[in-house]
């Protein structure tokens, strides 16, 4: 794909960095052309040294996937002056929706551990007992003043306070200053309440409040604010303002991809705050009062500082259209049942997800987030316990129980991997008594709710034989669980036909899907919208529908624009999506007639990825 256009002003500094930012984004690489002189868009010495001055003529080239959508956004931030507001900076989407505000500036040195001082180990240990003892009596207050569905969050930070702070003491002992023994102990965070609780130390040891200070004065901001902030907890969205209307947050300490599970991005989330995760060079460039748009509607979110008015007023609206289209969720949804015959379903990582009125159900429920930060497998009323508040969430309609899926880049502690290719069931099954242990707890939940379990990353029939038989020594009642395949590899597709028989229904998960056939990672979910993984996917909903089974999809691609309509022309029997994401992909088959989205699936299949293909 080639394209020109005509310089509006010369290639220096400022829109040189604008077109390698952008260039850096698209899915293929660019290159471009001046008076026989040739660069890499996104190497920003070579860009300058085209030496483009105004009025030249720079051509725009790319090859591969994604190329015309790469050289027409390269095109359009020329021909429109290199505006700014069309080069955003991206980031994870932890809480979805749209923040417009002044942002409030949440930042904090690095405490580096200090060298022992004059002060000997007795008082130091006496420093860290009063600093655990002030620790303990602010959580105690900040809980007080909670509703008992947060509340509950924080419960478990009272013992994890408590075993830092008697750790720590043992380090201070042996000669370590109290800061040193704080950072020490809490050094491997598996859960953000470890950071929560080192936070509240380190202000006990009197390393001050600056939080608390700053959110004091939030109201000279205006109403609408943004927090920008390096270090998230929990406590920081406990005790954020009425103002405060979104927060972005630079990656902290805990793990890959734990910011959405978070403690803090529960709260966040039962807040309705938008929460995008960036990169720390994102917030540092941001300053105090700067005018920020955070959309994190999307996955990358985008993050604009100080955005000319037409974006705002573009953000306001989208805003305010999302706003409405929630009220009339629950009758769209039933109209677009009855004109598609697709369920609509959600995906559950938390206790706290809210499950929108009108679903046919929970589609998977990922019980490995349930328990995230966990360092031993949570016992078996436990699991009951959370599988019950999300059926009581769904106010009686159905819940898919994805059992532990874990392995390769998705690790769980008492699921240790010994090969890279144990992942889902293949870890399950070297694991046996983790697997039956939470078939128990499912067995026993379905005596009180309706779920039904998903068995991840099935290879063959014999995987689900395998679940099966663990069921039935578990006594009649376990036995009669309806048991489902989640088909994500390309071999399992080969199977689908035999693997398909032996469960009683089909979820496909098109992230890992899209990633194995491609070769590349889970991140885009229009990855699926290549044709040779649509091609696959048209062939699990056909021969499970020969063998008379239902076939949901849950992959991201359910809730991207484009992939909805592709999935309900492929033939699939529900699409399972985020329950922030739900309005989305509901509204967007408003009108849509089986046959159109049935075109659009042949068009879209035939051409391989598509133009376009996350608008």
């Amino acid at each position: 794909m080639k394209g020109t256009v005509l310089l509006p002003q010369a290639l220096h500094a400022r829109p040189a960095n604008l077109v390698v930012r952008l260039a850096s984004q698209q899915p293929s690489p660019i290159r471009l052309h001046v008076g026989g002189r040739s660069a890499d868009a996104r190497k920003i010495l070579e860009v300058l040294a085209l030496g483009a001055q105004k009025g030249d003529v720079l051509e725009i080239a790319s090859e591969g996937a994604g190329s015309d959508e790469a050289v027409s956004a390269i095109a359009e931030l020329v021909s429109r002056n290199f505006d700014a507001d069309l080069v955003p900076d991206r980031g994870s989407p932890a809480v979805e929706g749209i923040a417009i505000g002044a942002a409030l500036l949440l930042r904090h040195d690095g405490l580096e551990a200090e060298a022992p001082p004059a002060r000997g180990p007795e008082e130091e240990h006496a420093r860290l007992v009063r600093a655990q003892a002030r620790a303990a009596e602010e959580l105690r207050v900040l809980m007080e003043g909670l509703a008992p569905e947060e509340r509950v969050l924080f419960e478990p930070e009272e013992a994890i306070l408590r075993e830092v702070a008697a750790a720590a003491a043992e380090r201070t002992l042996a000669g370590e200053t109290s800061e040193q023994a704080v950072l020490a102990t809490t050094q491997d965070a598996r859960t953000d309440l470890l950071l929560d609780a080192r936070a509240r130390l380190m202000d006990g040891l009197g390393h001050g409040d600056a939080d608390g200070q700053a959110l004091a004065q939030a109201g000279e901001l205006g109403n609408e604010i943004v927090v920008v902030t390096d270090r998230l907890t929990p406590s920081l969205v406990a005790r954020l303002p009425r103002q405060v209307v979104g927060i972005v947050a630079a990656e902290d300490d805990l793990p890959a991809g734990a910011a959405r599970t978070s403690h803090a991005a529960i709260l966040a989330r039962g807040r309705e705050l938008p929460l995008a995760i960036v990169g720390r060079h994102v917030a540092d460039a941001i300053d105090a009062g700067d005018l920020v748009v955070v959309d994190t509607t999307h996955d990358p979110a985008r993050v604009w500082c100080s955005p000319g008015e037409t974006l705002v007023a573009d953000a306001r609206a989208r805003r305010r259209r999302r706003s409405a289209n929630s009220v009339g969720l629950a009758p769209a949804i039933a109209a677009a049942f009855a004109r598609l015959g697709t369920a609509f379903l959600v995906n559950v990582g938390s206790v706290h997800d809210r499950v929108p009125e009108g679903v046919a159900g929970v589609g998977l429920l990922r019980t490995e987030l349930l328990f995230a930060g966990r360092a031993s497998a949570p016992a078996e009323a436990d699991q009951v316990a959370a599988i019950l508040a999300v059926a009581r969430a769904a106010r009686g309609a159905e819940v898919t129980v994805r059992l532990w899926d874990a392995g390769g880049d998705k690790p769980l502690p008492w699921l240790p991997s010994c090969h890279a290719s144990e992942r889902g069931v293949a870890l399950l099954l070297a694991h046996p008594e983790v697997l039956r242990a939470q078939l128990a707890a499912v067995a026993r939940a379905a005596q009180r709710a309706k779920v039904r379990v998903l068995v991840p990353m099935v290879r063959s029939a014999a995987d689900i034989d395998a679940v099966r038989r663990c069921l039935e020594s578990l006594g009649p009642s376990a036995a009669g669980l309806r048991v489902g395949a989640m088909i994500e590899t390309p071999g399992a597709v080969e199977d689908a036909a035999s693997v398909a028989r032996a469960s009683d229904f089909v979820s496909i998960g098109t992230n890992d899907l899209a990633s194995l056939v491609l070769g590349t990672g889970r991140a885009d979910a229009t990855q699926a919208l290549d044709g040779r993984v649509l091609r696959l996917i048209r062939r699990v909903v056909e021969l499970s529908h020969a063998q008379g089974r239902g076939v949901t999809v849950c992959g991201e691609v359910a809730a991207d624009p484009l992939g909805a309509r592709v999935m309900v022309g492929l033939g699939v029997d529900g699409l399972s999506v985020a329950p922030s994401r739900l309005h989305g992909t509901v509204f967007v088959l408003e009108g849509v007639s089986i046959e159109d989205c049935r075109a659009v699936a042949v068009s879209v299949e035939a051409r391989g990825r598509p133009e376009g293909s996350s608008s």
